[in-house]
């Protein structure tokens, strides 16, 4: 058995545990010192507890939830605030609970949940064809960046993080279509450049030109 196992079990039932006396959806998830301060009573160093949580998340039994709060300075200047939390997600209640009847198979399993005006993007780290992996990881960076822009309006937001996941789902397939791939690309290409973010779209466009 991997050693590593042993914390991770140990993550999964205590975050599975907050779900299922939590009184409200504000108390599912809970903020990484939480979790640390969980496991220091099995003697598990700090470290140890990042590292097996960072792996629960990517393989998809935990989500990372980002709450994004807006606030202004004594100066008047407008800042972004950005705050994870986490809890089981429900790949990982199902692993724990032995499966359920409304148990479904997902596609694209989520990994993390931002918010931007009451609308919630979920974003995943799924790609089969992995030709296109370099793709698909420089994407979620520009996806990173479009969502903590200040100079962009949030409506903005949502229509070019829901275009380059549209672009994210077409090169999750078997077959990835290049030629739509190409056609959603130059509608997020303009703005994103526009908003400054010039280096990241260069290396996309660099990409995607070249799919064959």
């Amino acid at each position: 058995m991997n050693p590593n196992d042993v914390i991770r079990d140990l993550i999964l039932r205590y975050l599975h545990d907050r779900h299922s006396k939590a009184r409200g959806p504000k108390g599912v998830a809970v903020k990484v010192s939480h979790i640390q301060k969980e496991l220091r009573k099995s003697d598990f160093k700090q470290s140890q507890t990042n590292s097996n949580l960072d792996y629960l998340i990517q393989k998809g039994w935990v989500v990372e939830v980002i709450t994004r709060t807006t606030f202004t300075t004594k100066g008047g200047a407008t800042r972004h605030q950005n705050t994870s939390t986490y809890k089981i997600s429900d790949i990982g209640i199902d692993r724990l609970e032995e499966g359920s009847i409304y148990r479904r198979p997902e596609s694209q399993p989520g990994i993390s949940i931002v918010n931007i005006k009451g609308v919630t993007i979920v974003g995943d780290g799924n790609v089969v064809n992995t030709e296109l992996a370099e793709l698909s990881r420089t994407l979620r960076q520009l996806e990173e960046a479009v969502v903590d822009s200040t100079s962009l309006k949030d409506e903005d937001k949502l229509d070019l993080v829901a275009n380059i996941g549209s672009i994210q789902s077409h090169i999750s397939s078997p077959r990835p279509k290049r030629d739509l791939i190409r056609k959603i690309w130059q509608g997020i290409e303009k703005a994103v450049t526009a908003a400054g973010f010039a280096g990241l779209v260069g290396k996309i466009s660099t990409i995607i030109g070249a799919l064959d």
